[in-house]
């Protein structure tokens, strides 16, 4: 169940009390992403150093990304009994402890469990934190105040994967998951000392029972179950790219782990670009033209990222465009996961962020195979039409709230 009364639609708060919601909540989602991407660049590093392959250590991100998807149908109940932000502030401090304990990691074994139960803490934070925005913000300003969360939360993407091939390279690998241990601890604090739940909110008890009626009212919604499963698919063709981006480049250029967290990084990038121009964005194309539109501009970036005589340094425009394109498409999925079943929020975005997670652990393995398949830049030409065809018939099967036509 949500924090938000099933009969009416709660008041906007008040602009300061929502500014200050999504400025803690940003950095919430500021220390899941940093502790989420900052593997990508320290695969072929990962690699050297326990004596693995490229693809056994980009498994690693498959683990923490299945991880993450399990433990979605359990932390959207307890959000909604317990109260989403406690349940954000506990999430976070157990991130914090596991980034420290992978950094202590004597074996890949060890490395491996503890990004894999790492995955489950950091479930309860961007999906949690994006059911509170939805509790405070109407749907009319919902996507916006969702795209000033998501630039908070980009950033920490970008710095995630920018320093941790920097930290790698001058300081060690271990004292990137140290750094990311701190971060989330930072968060934790925040969320307990500067926000509040709200009095006035109704949070049925736990049981096994309110979970099946929450899950049941979001799957009362026809709409339900066409939206997972295009974010299954989304998940997947996005998210197969980055765990091989670093090795791609050191086949190419022989670049090292500092060079591919830039690239990496221009995902980021094009995601701030994204949540600067989000009213302009909703206000002119509509959620409609901006999915089918997100998807175009994805698979053109994934196309020039396929030819191989391109410097390296063009991926980082390569995937700031990307990254545009994505949050594009996302963004807009997002706010229709809000509105699911109001009076189970917590569990309605639980369960996207489950269906996104599901398609983020499937995409390292497709990758892998269709590069062992096809070679590199065929395998990146497949998921790129997947991305482009995907946009374009997005909103064709499944309509979209609040579109122009």
């Amino acid at each position: 169940m949500s924090e938000t009364p099933a009969s009416t639609v709660p008041p906007a708060p008040p602009q300061g009390s929502l500014k200050s919601l999504i400025l803690v909540l940003g950095a919430c989602g500021f220390a899941s992403t940093f502790t989420m991407r900052l593997l990508d660049p320290l695969v072929p590093t990962l690699a050297a150093e326990f004596t693995r392959s490229i693809a056994q250590v980009a498994a690693v991100a498959t683990a923490f990304a299945f991880a993450y998807a399990v433990g979605q149908p359990f932390l959207g109940p307890i959000a909604d009994s317990i109260g989403k932000l406690r349940t954000i502030a506990v999430c976070l401090g157990a991130l914090a402890l596991l980034s420290l304990a992978a950094g202590f990691a004597g074996s890949f074994e060890m490395l491996t469990g503890v990004r894999t139960v790492a995955g489950i803490a950091a479930g309860g934070v961007i999906p949690v934190a994006m059911a509170a925005i939805g509790d405070r913000a109407p749907m009319a300003e919902r996507q916006i105040m969702l795209g000033r969360f998501l630039v908070l939360m980009i950033v920490g993407q970008m710095v995630g994967a920018a320093c941790s091939g920097l930290i790698a390279e001058h300081l060690g690998w271990r004292y990137v998951f140290v750094m990311a241990g701190a971060i989330a601890g930072i968060a934790g604090m925040l969320v307990v000392l500067v926000l509040k739940p709200r009095p006035n909110a109704s949070r049925p008890p736990l049981s096994f029972k309110t979970a099946l009626t929450s899950y049941a009212a979001v799957f009362a919604n026809p709409r339900s179950k066409l939206l997972y499963g295009l974010v299954v698919v989304e998940g997947s063709l996005i998210f197969g790219m980055p765990p091989y981006i670093a090795a791609i480049l050191h086949e190419r250029a022989d670049v090292g782990p500092s060079q591919a967290g830039l690239v990496i990084a221009g995902t980021g990038l094009g995601g701030i670009i994204y949540g600067v121009l989000t009213r302009i964005l909703v206000e002119r194309l509509g959620p409609t033209r901006m999915t089918t539109l997100g998807g175009i501009v994805m698979g053109f970036a994934y196309a020039l990222f396929s030819l191989a005589f391109l410097p390296w340094w063009s991926a980082v425009a390569i995937f700031t465009l990307s990254g545009f394109g994505f949050f594009l498409m996302h963004g807009t999925f997002q706010a229709q996961a809000t509105e699911l079943a109001p009076t189970a929020r917590g569990s309605a975005v639980a369960l996207f962020a489950c269906a996104l997670f599901c398609g983020h652990a499937l995409g390292p393995v497709l990758m892998g195979a269709a590069l062992h398949l096809f070679g590199t830049s065929s395998a990146i030409l497949i998921f790129a039409a997947g991305i482009a065809v995907l946009g374009v018939l997005a909103p064709r099967i499944l309509p979209l709230a609040g579109s122009r036509t």
